[in-house]
């Protein structure tokens, strides 16, 4: 009734034009709330952009201190994004500068040069440092994110101070067949479409089959990924992934993974490193975290796992105060050691 009123006095005053500004108020709103904020934000927060090498590339940048690098998951996608961290940027934030890019070709980072592989998603990180003036983090990597962890860690052992893995079927030893276990939870393996139904209800359910709590599934989280998607960036990502370049970034990062892994059996992974697993993941499953701590902690006794019960792939999500408590708490004590 007062929005009303208010319009009814402004219309004696203004006229007809005031009809033309409350037409382009209510048809931005709407828009407004499908991106889940300007420019793909959630949680509260909102991105950055910066020119990486030629690459308009989208970012978190929470609080101040110690440079906290925070690598999201997934293959590239439009969808796939720093959103993920969104829970989390916040708690951390109040004790580390809190930086979350949105890798090469995912979310609104742009792709130029057409480069779909997990080599060049490694230059884009080590660019993306590099143009922020940043020379020291604590990286902490989420699923095929944290392969990108893992290899700047093994890399670049003079700019990781600590890492941290989290739910990595990618970077983790092989076991068991990986396809049948998503299979069974009614999800694809690698880049591209991953089952049927719409864009978003892939996502979604994709979601909802690999968390225990699905609470954090939220149509602003939904709704910001279409909007990513729906950019000239995300399509260009999108139609990539329906091409032999998506078999070529499997078998490309698979090499990858399998050369880190060779490397930390050698024992060149020298620094503090926390693996964050969620017990009840069904697709990296808890066995092969456990694998992957066996081989790290066989040469580094400062290496430390945290398994979370009724937790999946997304647990920092899931529990994200419990995450940032614990991951906070890891970055003090391994700071104290150095």
């Amino acid at each position: 009734m007062r929005l009303y009123s208010a319009v009814k006095k402004s219309w004696m005053t203004h006229g007809p034009g005031l009809i033309v500004g409350l037409l382009i108020l209510f048809s931005v709103a709407p828009a407004l709330a499908q991106s889940g904020g300007p420019a793909g934000a959630v949680d509260g927060q909102t991105p950055k952009f910066i020119d990486v090498d030629g690459a308009r590339t989208r970012y978190y940048d929470v609080g101040q201190g110690d440079v906290v690098l925070l690598i999201h998951g997934a293959r590239p996608s439009g969808r796939s994004s720093a959103n993920a961290w969104g829970p989390v940027l916040g708690e951390l934030g109040k004790h580390f500068r809190v930086l979350a890019p949105d890798r090469l070709g995912h979310g609104m980072t742009e792709n130029p040069k057409g480069e779909y592989s997990a080599a060049a998603e490694m230059n884009h990180l080590y660019a993306f440092l590099k143009a922020l003036h940043v020379d020291k983090v604590y990286a902490v990597g989420q699923s095929t994110g944290s392969y990108h962890a893992a290899r700047m860690a093994l890399e670049h052992p003079d700019i990781v101070r600590a890492l941290v893995l989290c739910d990595s079927a990618t970077l983790s030893p092989p076991m068991g067949d990986v396809r049948a276990r998503r299979a069974a939870i009614g999800l694809g393996t690698g880049a591209g479409p991953q089952s049927a139904g719409t864009p978003r209800d892939q996502a979604r359910k994709a979601m909802i089959a690999l968390s225990v709590n699905k609470g954090h599934i939220t149509d602003e989280f939904l709704d910001a990924a279409e909007f990513m998607a729906s950019q000239p960036g995300g399509k260009k990502t999108d139609a990539a992934m329906k091409t032999e370049a998506a078999k070529a970034y499997e078998k490309g990062i698979a090499a990858g993974a399998a050369e880190l892994r060779d490397w930390i059996k050698q024992g060149r992974l020298q620094m503090p490193t926390l693996l964050y697993w969620g017990k009840n993941d069904p697709s990296a499953i808890l066995p092969i975290g456990l694998a992957l701590f066996d081989m790290i902690s066989e040469h580094d006794k400062r290496a430390e796992m945290i398994i979370v019960n009724d937790a999946g792939h997304f647990h920092f999500r899931e529990h994200p105060k419990d995450f940032a408590g614990n991951v906070t708490q890891f970055l003090t004590r391994a700071a104290e050691t150095q």
